[in-house]
């Protein structure tokens, strides 16, 4: 069967578009890396909010420019960076601030930042034939070139391999990381993998994306806004924003790479893992629908004028979005969702070989 064109893309990324249950993005609770009871949270609201004060720079000692979509687009390196605050290491009390002033604000035609940013998600939709052309390009793998023959997305794909198969990804954007390692900016989300049939697509399992790695689960496994719906429930964990498939009282203990250093909440780039705690919020807060913005890669529309093109250009942005601590030594604003590798190019492999079974008690 032919590739999906643009329009079936859109309608597919709308059809399964994920409910998210977050802790109440509300100024006067406790931040969410604070260890109280009453805690807030970021929503996922696009880049908006990151661009509004922020600035974009090439190099330490260099000038700062406005952060426009077309300054984005015109810095390619992997050094560069966007400044949310201006300061040279994350601050979480001026973020916390910050973000809802840029919320509550009033632009001169009178809307708020709530207006102008209005909760929203982006979506990429990539076939397995589009996957594999990807995969095959040493550079777009890094250290994960080449991917063995057998990494096709287990355990979901076995019996037989299409180029139609789908991967759904959604990247939820976040102003700032308020965690065990604070950073400005901040990528999360989560893949969805379907088969077609002659029905049409079919979910056969997701990977929900936590930190540097996630967790999978079958499709029927997987928690939904409507038992046998098609919106599946992203439980997003306070801070760090990492997606999980459900609640859990106690929380999730989850390591990373690198060396968490308390007080400051910096995580150096050496070789020891840490491990630390993810606290999610349960159904006594109502999940969230962002609107769903879909991403003209690796298919975009046939008008050149489609404001979804507009989205190429941030894609295109190589560098940093946030500070980059202690000029690299430490993790500090993440880089964007398509210069992320294999989770990029191969969302089936990536799934296969990052995302660890979840064998939780449903």
């Amino acid at each position: 069967m032919p590739a999906p064109v643009w329009e079936e893309r859109v309608e597919l990324a709308q059809r399964f578009a994920p409910h998210l249950v977050l802790f109440p993005e509300e100024q006067d609770r406790g931040r969410p890396g604070q260890q109280v009871d009453r805690i807030g949270d970021y929503y996922p609201r696009g880049i908006g909010p990151l661009l509004e004060r922020g600035q974009v720079r090439s190099g330490l000692f260099q000038p700062r420019q406005p952060s426009t979509l077309d300054a984005l687009a015109a810095f390619t390196r992997a050094s560069d960076e966007l400044l949310l605050l201006g300061k040279a290491l994350p601050d979480v009390e001026q973020a916390w601030k910050t973000y809802f002033e840029i919320l509550d604000g009033a632009d001169p035609r009178g809307q708020t930042g709530r207006e102008r940013y209005p909760l929203t998600i982006y979506a990429r939709v990539q076939t397995r034939g589009e996957a594999n052309a990807a995969s095959a390009i040493p550079a777009n793998l890094g250290k994960d070139y080449p991917l063995a023959p057998e990494e096709i997305g287990r355990p979901f794909f076995l019996d037989r391999l299409d180029d139609d198969d789908v991967s759904l990804q959604y990247w939820f954007c976040y102003y700032y990381d308020d965690w065990a390692n604070q950073h400005e900016g901040d990528w999360e989300g989560i893949s969805l993998l379907l088969r077609r049939t002659s029905a049409g697509y079919e979910p056969v399992g997701a990977g929900y994306y936590a930190h540097e790695t996630g967790t999978r689960r079958h499709w029927t496994e997987v928690e939904r806004s409507v038992a046998g719906g098609l919106h599946p429930l992203v439980y997003v964990a306070a801070g760090s924003h990492a997606s999980y498939f459900q609640y859990v009282p106690s929380g999730y203990f989850t390591t990373v790479p690198g060396l968490i250093i308390p007080v400051v909440n910096l995580r150096l780039r050496v070789l020891v893992s840490s491990t630390r705690m993810d606290r999610v919020p349960d159904c006594r807060f109502n999940p969230v629908e962002p609107q769903v913005q879909v991403l003209p890669d690796p298919v975009g529309p046939a008008d050149p004028n489609d404001a979804a093109w507009q989205h190429a250009k941030w894609l295109r942005f190589a560098g940093s979005w946030g500070v980059r601590v202690l000029s690299g030594l430490a993790y500090g604003g993440p880089r964007g969702p398509s210069h992320k590798g294999l989770k990029w190019h191969n969302p089936f492999a990536w799934a296969e070989r990052y995302c660890a079974p979840d064998y939780l008690v449903y």
